[in-house]
């Protein structure tokens, strides 16, 4: 059995795994794989079955909210690779959160030298305020940072050109991804189900892209970055009530180890 029919094969035993659990699985995994580029696919295909197969598996278990986020593994991982990359994601992300706080104090301090913007200003302040960072898993159970941006602070409503605070936040997230080089990003848009599903799917996928677009102006090379847009899908609140859809219209970022930092942290 040659490479690519080894990978292929692999692939759909994936699919088929999804297929026993639940057509909802199997259609994100199929829609995960449609949308990687081709490196992404060159990348995957040197992976195991096994390594496919418990992908697709860990996709399942973790509902398919954010758990095939992150770099294919196609090895086991050695005992203490968890905790390396794991220390190396906890300094990233408290650098980030100190990149973020400063933005924020530097807002407090504009707030009371104009008195009459306040009122906008204020705003924006709460805006920055409601960014919200923790540490999640990827798809291999290693540390990733998650980032959620709400739809306020982005975009105009129905739009996809970024706001100025969003160009501000984004700037530290660019900045800071520069000073760890190891790690990749993926930006994942949401919106509410107001309106078709068709027009919300391309509205996040332009969302999505809008964030990918502004980090790549600020230097963060184009290979470390995917969008991902998944329309009304994966809702964190209610669509019921103008505050559970404001929820849900919002960018999720995901940095996530990078197969080069997996290597150097399987290999200590």
């Amino acid at each position: 059995m040659n490479r690519r029919t080894f990978t292929r094969s692999a692939i759909i035993l994936t699919l088929t795994t999804a297929t026993l659990f639940g057509s909802t699985g199997c259609s994100s995994l199929q829609k995960t794989w449609n949308g990687m580029s081709q490196t992404g696919q060159g990348a995957a295909a040197g992976g195991t079955a096994g390594a496919a197969i418990g992908a697709g598996v860990g996709a399942l278990i973790g509902g398919g909210r954010g758990s095939w986020i992150g770099a294919l593994v196609g090895s086991a991982l050695g005992a203490g690779t968890g905790a390396v990359v794991g220390n190396s994601m906890q300094r990233q992300k408290d650098a980030l959160e100190a990149e973020l706080d400063q933005l924020r104090s530097r807002q407090d301090a504009t707030d009371s030298r104009l008195d009459e913007t306040n009122a906008r200003l204020d705003e924006t302040q709460q805006q920055l305020n409601d960014i919200k960072i923790q540490m999640v898993k990827d798809r291999n159970n290693l540390d990733a940072i998650k980032m959620v941006m709400g739809d306020a602070v982005l975009f105009p409503t129905g739009k996809y050109t970024l706001s100025a605070a969003a160009q501000a936040a984004l700037s530290r997230v660019a900045y800071n991804l520069k000073q760890f080089p190891d790690t990749d990003i993926t930006v994942v848009g949401y919106t509410d189900n107001t309106g078709t599903e068709a027009i919300n799917q391309k509205l996040s996928m332009q969302r999505a892209q809008s964030v990918v677009n502004y980090l790549k102006q600020q230097g963060v090379a184009a290979d470390r970055l995917k969008a991902v847009g998944e329309g009304w899908n994966d809702p964190i609140a209610s669509n019921a009530t103008p505050e559970g859809r404001a929820q849900n219209r919002r960018v999720e970022l995901f940095i996530t180890a990078n197969a080069q930092m997996i290597q150097n942290a399987n290999n200590q």
